[in-house]
């Protein structure tokens, strides 16, 4: 039985097998590209042959597609290490921009602001610049003046040493070196009128042959005629002689009464003492300057009140006034016209009291006396009735 079973083994180990018949699946497409048939991922387009150009066989739907294949991409501005530093250094309006093209809109629920320009011009400096007088001639107290008249005065006799001669003798240099700086001032006052004055408004146009010895008989003309003018209670004239400053100080004593003036005569001829010129605002290139002129005159003076009652002056008697007067140019304009600006008191001059000011009085100051009931016959009384 073993043997048969191992014949029958070996015949069938020994006749060849025979294959069996399938029905095989051949793919036929026309391609461009002979690996494509052997490869299905590059035959349907998932995969590329040359990774630097396009899928093949996908040229029909690329137009289809293209939109939401653009979308599958986008951009993302990562920020830098340093943008927190660059923030802080930038300006309003660069942080605003760059905030803008980010998409964050910061004023977006806030009105913006809205800038209105308007032009300023500054015709007048309304105020001296430069209010220094220096002293006419040699003090009787200057120390000076005192050591060269009379040098024993100071420091007594030479040969007969005092034990106060010390003191005295420190006093004398203390006021000598006042004296030096007072000296000092003077040569620097005398500087600054050709430096910062007379040699600064001959560089404007139409002032190349402006000169100090001819300006006083300008500024005589324009004073006679701002009296005038303020006489006349002209304010279309007073503009064109006086400045906005000057007619905020004058006005007020014509504005409510009358003035009579007269000028009788020049005791001493006009002339100039401090010539300034400056640019209001600073380093703007608005050059104003300002010249101040001595005059000594004879003059009538008389000022009324509204009811024609005297207040100060008289009509009839000229008196000497000494007075320091400045006037004023806007230099940087062609059309600018030397006006009358204000007047300065030096040290060595007191300034006078101010003229009383007319003030309205009210009715319980008016009521001197206090209104009581008429007594009359028979006990009776009769009330007065008070005013309103």
């Amino acid at each position: 039985m073993l043997q048969r079973a191992s014949c029958s083994i070996s015949r069938l180990l020994s006749t060849p097998l025979i294959p069996a018949i399938c029905p095989t699946l051949v793919l036929t497409c026309d391609v461009h590209h002979h690996n494509e048939r052997k490869n299905l991922r590059l035959f349907l387009g998932i995969k590329r042959s040359n990774k630097h150009k396009s899928n093949r066989n996908t040229h029909i739907n690329e137009r289809k597609f293209a939109r939401l294949r653009a979308k599958k991409n986008f951009n993302i501005d990562l920020p830098e290490d340093n943008m927190q530093e660059k923030q802080q250094k930038l300006s309003p309006l660069e942080l605003r921009l760059l905030l803008l093209k980010k998409g964050i809109n910061p004023y977006r629920e806030v009105t913006p602001q809205t800038w209105k320009e308007y032009q300023i011009t500054f015709t007048s400096c309304y105020q001296v610049i430069d209010p220094f007088i220096p002293k006419e001639g040699p003090s009787p107290n200057d120390p000076y003046t005192i050591f060269r008249k009379n040098p024993l005065k100071l420091l007594g006799f030479p040969f007969l040493i005092p034990p106060e001669f010390h003191e005295k003798k420190q006093s004398l240099e203390y006021a000598l070196l006042r004296a030096e700086g007072g000296r000092f001032t003077a040569y620097q006052h005398k500087y600054f009128n050709y430096k910062h004055g007379v040699k600064r408004i001959r560089k404007r146009k139409g002032f190349e042959n402006f000169s100090v010895k001819t300006f006083p008989i300008i500024a005589d003309e324009v004073y006679v005629e701002a009296h005038k003018a303020l006489m006349a209670r002209n304010k279309n004239a007073l503009q064109k002689y006086i400045t906005e400053t000057a007619f905020g100080k004058m006005w007020p004593d014509v504005e409510s009464g009358s003035l009579v003036w007269d000028l009788v005569k020049s005791i001493e001829p006009s002339r100039v003492v401090s010539v300034r010129c400056a640019d209001f605002p600073s380093q703007s290139g608005n050059d104003i300057a300002q010249i101040i002129v001595r005059m000594h005159t004879m003059q009538k003076i008389a000022l009324y009140d509204r009811f024609g009652r005297l207040i100060l002056g008289t009509e009839h008697d000229a008196k000497p006034v000494l007075e320091y007067i400045v006037f004023e140019n806007h230099i940087s304009s062609l059309d600018g016209v030397w006006r009358l600006h204000d007047k300065v008191y030096p040290e060595w001059i007191k300034p006078k009291e101010n003229l009383p000011r007319q003030t309205k009085i009210s009715q319980e100051q008016s009521r001197v006396q206090v209104r009581q009931p008429l007594k009359l016959g028979g006990g009776r009384q009769l009330s007065v009735p008070e005013e309103d």
